[in-house]
């Protein structure tokens, strides 16, 4: 006998779409990677069908940005260390865009933020409650980092959550299986999160109002 079909979920009528740091800076450490090339054409492909759908859902990128000499960071602490390696991430320059590759338009949000969570330094959170937003669908990199931040910001939030498997990824990018495995197959089960393939994220776009 057949198997049934797996069910495709709907994001409802009160749906984001979030972003994470698909900044030019941090897709250029990656692009030569067959793991970031990966993720650029799964980008292109699920933001092409966002901006192609009539009734248009609110979608937020974000991206990692300071101003001139980084105030915001204090030099020597943990986080100030982690990004140290990658550049200034200096607001308004160009490694700091979004990349030039995805499609952008008057009706996207922009945010610029200062800490690994896409909560942080803006008014995301703001923007959501004032949208009546209560479901979020993330893609972004980096997984252990950037994306299980804003995933346990807006947990707290109670906001219902969807995470895009082929849409997230690792730095290093060799490191991608071993923490999908941990933070997707388990972390988020266990706190009744959804994970979905970009297939089913597309079909449930296509259902959704």
């Amino acid at each position: 006998m057949a198997s049934e079909a797996p069910e495709i979920p709907t994001f409802g009528q009160r749906y984001a779409i979030l972003n994470l740091d698909w900044m030019a800076l941090l897709l250029g450490a990656v692009e030569s990677t067959p793991e970031g090339q990966a993720l650029i054409q799964n980008y292109t492909k699920w933001n092409d069908a966002v901006h192609k759908k009539s009734s248009r859902p609110l979608t937020i990128f974000t991206t990692l940005a300071f101003a001139h000499g980084q105030p915001e960071v204090k030099r020597g602490k943990p986080f100030a260390k982690l990004i140290t390696p990658f550049g200034e991430f200096k607001t308004g320059t160009p490694e700091t865009q979004i990349d030039k590759r995805f499609t952008l338009d008057e009706h996207d949000v922009v945010l610029e933020k200062t800490r690994w969570s896409a909560t942080s330094g803006n008014a995301l959170k703001q923007i959501l409650k004032a949208q009546n937003i209560d479901t979020v669908i993330i893609s972004g990199l980096a997984l252990s980092g950037v994306v299980m931040s804003t995933i346990y910001h807006l947990f707290d939030l109670d906001y219902d959550i969807y995470v895009i498997e082929g849409n997230v990824l690792e730095l290093p990018p060799s490191d991608t299986p071993e923490f999908k495995e941990l933070f997707l197959q388990n972390v988020l089960s266990r706190m009744n999160l959804h994970v979905i393939s970009l297939d089913t994220a597309l079909r449930a776009l296509d259902q959704s109002a």
